[in-house]
């Protein structure tokens, strides 16, 4: 009997262990988005590596103004987009944080409002 006992908790345990790894996906979601995340990271610090070495290219001579200037454009808006898809739904300009700023907003009103009739009376 307590072999069996010992047994089962031995095969309890495993499955607790091994759920996470093998079970839900919302386990595995998270470090794909990592990664995912890592990736735009890395790709946009090699444009900013490229702005920079292009940055030098025109103070030694190498380049001239327009091209520096059209290249340069270039590099910049592909980090920017790269910067965008970096910050995803979870990024500073999403739904919730503006309608979270509102509603900080509609309080400072409320407040300052509630102030004022005080101090008229």
């Amino acid at each position: 009997m307590a072999i069996a006992l010992g047994t089962l908790l031995a095969l309890i345990a495993v499955v607790v262990v091994a759920y996470p790894f093998l079970g839900s996906k919302r386990y595995r979601l998270a470090p794909e988005r990592f990664v995912n995340r890592e990736k735009l990271r890395a790709e946009r610090l090699r444009v900013y590596r490229k702005i920079s070495d292009l940055e030098a290219d025109h103070s030694s001579g190498d380049l001239t103004g327009s091209d520096f200037q059209s290249q340069r454009d270039q590099l910049r808006v592909t980090a920017a987009k790269l910067l965008r898809e970096e910050s995803g739904p979870n990024g500073p300009t999403n739904d919730r944080d503006e309608q979270l700023e509102k509603e900080i907003s509609r309080m400072r009103e409320r407040s300052a409002r509630s102030s004022g009739s005080r101090d008229q009376s």
